[in-house]
């Protein structure tokens, strides 16, 4: 799930929601096509049009080389076209496709080359809607991306996860880091899980930049101060609200799953509990953690919109201009980011790394203000880690878990990534038993018995979150596995 806690425009490859269909639309519904699609959500705006390229007609309907959809049987209007009514179940299907293979073409254009995907095949499969869930997931397990169904029972209205572009582009987002980054999903410490839901949180609002109406409302909303709240800085406005009227309480703060205008700042994960106890708590949780990245990125972006306006762009544009600004430096990050675990204050030293190597630098001392004032970075953090990350892999180490404080997973035995130049010390391993211990404590692993058969619904705990690990049994040794479904 997206979780219950709260340069130029062309560039990129993201068509404008107004522009002309092109390409030959012939009875097969093939080259570039187009689909419906809403950047936002039906709480926020009315869905539009976009075109997605390179789409054949496949098994299970429209696929391109890199997407193809499955549980589903979409089939084009009699214009050739995926373009339907709201409500209709063609919709989902058709928002969904659109909104996965744009968003990987907008990242893909800055990351400069084909994203490769985490699980096995060229291909992610699409389902747009799975069943009845209050959720949305992405498995490495099928390289698949998961969307659900339910009920609002004080709307009355069936509200479908797959008709929101933020939440689709979040899951993509999950997606498309474990393909570059599949270290990552192997880690157990707060930064890389906090880290991997904020980046699907900024991946679902750098596209929404790259839509005229969103620019435009959020430059009517703020008047281009993007301090102000607007529906940019909201993630999931129609998913939090109906999250909300299930649990019968205000529970992410407001009508939507998260907000990136937060003052959250750094403390040692160790002093903080596992889970929140309201939206204005941060806590462990990774998608509570991850508000403090994401809020730090959006203080970036709320920086260069400012520089933008001081340089004469109106709000709309110096927004949208942004929003491709953060866009190239997401894309270049991956130049100088790490591969196995990593504290936020290392993926902050990363983001300027990448600005200074890549992007001449224009942005550095904004990042460094916003980091700085989130206490993720300090004097000296630009120092932090000269270790060029692009030219080496990552190795996995095993710790035991012994002694006091791990009950039935006593005995047992987990992996970490770690940096190839990097040593693994007893501090580390101390660390890595404390997280584990907390895990433990919370729940969030999964126990099974040898030789028992683990199928994808057992990896989800009653209220339908994944579990962070699960036990697997090797020759009669116990190992926790991190469990690659991540939503």
């Amino acid at each position: 799930m997206i979780g219950s806690i709260g340069a130029s425009y062309n560039n990129y490859g993201i068509t404008s929601v107004n522009s002309e269909v092109s390409g030959d639309m012939s009875a097969q519904a093939s080259g570039d096509v187009e689909f419906s699609y809403n950047s936002q959500d039906q709480l926020v705006f009315e869905p539009t049009t976009t075109v997605v390229r390179d789409v054949k007609m496949g098994k299970n309907g429209p696929e391109t080389p890199r997407v193809k959809l499955g549980r589903s049987e979409l089939q084009p209007n009699a214009d050739d076209k995926f373009v339907f009514d709201q409500g209709k179940k063609e919709f989902t299907g058709a928002m969904t496709f659109a909104t996965v293979n744009k968003t990987l073409e907008m990242f893909e254009g800055a990351y400069g080359g084909k994203v490769p995907w985490g699980g096995r095949g060229e291909q992610i499969k699409l389902v747009p809607d799975g069943g009845e869930m209050l959720n949305a997931y992405y498995s490495r397990r099928d390289n698949s991306l998961n969307f659900f169904h339910a009920f609002d029972p004080v709307n009355n209205t069936t509200v479908m996860t797959g008709e929101s572009g933020e939440v689709v582009s979040h899951e993509v987002g999950h997606a498309m880091l474990d393909g570059i980054r599949p270290g990552y999903l192997s880690a157990w410490s707060p930064d890389p899980g906090g880290f991997h839901e904020s980046f699907g949180d900024c991946i679902a609002m750098f596209m929404s930049t790259q839509d005229d109406r969103v620019c435009e409302r959020v430059a009517k909303e703020t008047g281009g101060d993007l301090t102000k709240p607007n529906c940019l800085s909201a993630t999931g406005e129609e998913l939090g609200q109906t999250i909300n009227n299930a649990a019968g309480k205000n529970s992410t703060g407001g009508n939507y799953v998260r907000d990136a205008i937060n003052d959250f700042k750094w403390q040692d994960p160790s002093t903080l509990p596992s889970r929140p106890s309201n939206s204005n708590e941060l806590s462990t949780e990774v998608h509570s953690w991850s508000r403090l990245f994401t809020g730090a990125v959006y203080d970036v972006m709320t920086g260069i919109v400012n520089r933008n306006m001081e340089n004469g762009m109106e709000p709309a544009a110096a927004i949208k201009s942004a929003g491709a600004e953060m866009i190239s430096l997401y894309g270049n990050l991956f130049k100088e980011a790490p591969k196995g675990d990593f504290t936020y204050e290392q993926m902050a030293n990363s983001l300027l790394k990448a600005d200074a190597k890549h992007m001449e630098g224009r942005n550095g001392d904004i990042i460094r203000t916003a980091f700085t004032n989130r206490n993720i970075l300090h004097e000296g953090s630009e120092a932090l880690d000269d270790i060029d990350y692009g030219a080496q892999d990552y190795h996995m180490v095993s710790v035991t878990l012994d002694g006091d404080g791990f009950g039935m997973f006593s005995g047992a035995t987990i992996e970490t990534p770690v940096d190839s130049s990097k040593m693994f010390a007893m501090e580390d391993s101390d660390k890595l038993k404390s997280n584990m211990k907390r895990l433990i404590a919370d729940g969030r692993i999964l126990y099974t018995e040898p030789n028992q058969k683990v199928e994808t619904k057992d990896l989800f705990d009653k209220n339908g979150v994944p579990y962070m690990g699960v036990v697997r049994w090797v020759d009669g040794q116990m190992h926790i596995e991190r469990n690659t479904i991540i939503d």
